[in-house]
């Protein structure tokens, strides 16, 4: 066999080989993927560790298992916390809209909010009634949609408790082990290890820009107006407050699609003070972490358009489902890291 020949199998053995390993890792491929975003997230804190208590060595078990139990705390708990209140309040919310007396109560709010525009307009245009509109079959839909969404998260337990394992598990060893990772992929990549160097140091940037960016403020926007919407008395609080986190992601408009709708709620079922504080609420804890937060976080990293982001994490949930939120803005990240190595060095 002469030495083209060879070449050709190994190629195809390699590639055929590579695809099994593929096929091999995929199911585990969602748990992973988030660990090495929460690594390069959670990196610095690693490194502070590091120099604090094993005096700058490279890598330290004890350094990655610290950083691990503060992301469990940061992440993990409040995400237990969110979902099984998600799942209660939206059980809540469909049992109620199925009722009579919950179409009710919605159609006499909306009639009150149209008749306080048309006498807000001088009466120019007559006040619509809502009485023949069946909103509820609409807001069963979407709420049939998130219950069996959750329900399905709830009975698959066993196979998310093993995603959790895992994601950890990869945590930990992307933190202790991610200088040596790196120097791996450099020495085997054929491109010039100055421009692997870029290519990685740009990937990390644009990770940092739209996960703690975009999604970090917009979750914790999210959270800021679910306390708020619990203090001032809004109905099924983390049910709106998860709408904001997404919601805080549409350029323009934000965390305000949410608020309004909760603020005009209060004022036209006769609680004014609480419109009022809950405004308040929206203007200062909401709206200074996008003032202020946000571009700290993004410009550690490469600036994306937030509407662009947007659509990464609505196609993530539709081509990837739940784990999508996460998996369309990291698939966005590696797109225009490499966009912009290609753009600066055309590789």
């Amino acid at each position: 066999m002469n030495n083209q020949s060879s070449h050709h199998f190994f190629t195809g053995l390699l590639l055929a080989v590579a695809v099994l390993a593929v096929l091999i890792l995929l199911p585990f491929l969602t748990p992973v993927v988030l660990a090495l975003a929460l690594a390069v997230i959670f990196g610095p804190i690693y490194r502070f560790f590091l120099r604090i208590f094993c005096k700058n060595k490279e890598r330290s078990n004890f350094a990655s298992f610290l950083t691990l139990l503060l992301v469990a705390l940061i992440v993990l708990v409040p995400s237990f916390f969110i979902v099984g209140k998600l799942y209660t309040e939206i059980q809540d919310m469909y049992y109620f809209l199925t009722e009579e007396a919950g179409r009710s109560e919605i159609i006499t709010l909306l009639n009150s909010i149209t008749q306080w525009l048309s006498h807000a307009l001088f009466d120019l245009f007559p006040a619509y009634s809502f009485d023949t509109l069946n909103i509820t079959e609409y807001l069963q839909v979407g709420l049939e949609w998130a219950f069996s969404n959750l329900d399905t998260l709830f009975t698959g337990l066993s196979r998310v408790l093993l995603g959790i394992f895992i994601g950890f598990l990869a945590l930990f060893y992307f933190l202790r082990d991610g200088k040596e990772l790196k120097r791996q992929i450099i020495s085997l990549s054929p491109l010039g290890d100055a421009d692997d160097e870029r290519i990685l140091n740009r990937l990390e940037q644009a990770v940092y820009s739209i996960f703690a960016g975009s999604l970090i403020v917009g979750i914790i926007q999210g959270i800021l107006t679910g306390i708020g919407f619990a203090l001032f008395g809004v109905p099924n609080p983390a049910v709106w407050g998860s709408i904001a986190a997404v919601a805080a992601l549409i350029p323009g408009i934000g965390t305000s699609l949410i608020l309004v709708p909760g603020i005009l709620y209060l004022f036209f079922t006769g609680a004014t003070g609480p419109a009022i504080a809950l405004l308040v609420w929206g203007m200062i804890a909401v709206g200074l972490i996008d003032n202020i937060l946000g571009p700290i976080l993004v410009n550690k990293g490469i600036k994306i358009h937030p509407f662009i982001i947007l659509l990464s994490v609505l196609g993530g949930l539709a081509f990837f489902g739940a784990i999508g939120f996460i998996l369309g803005p990291l698939v966005l990240a590696l797109l225009f890291a490499l966009l912009e190595i290609y753009r600066t060095s055309r590789i």
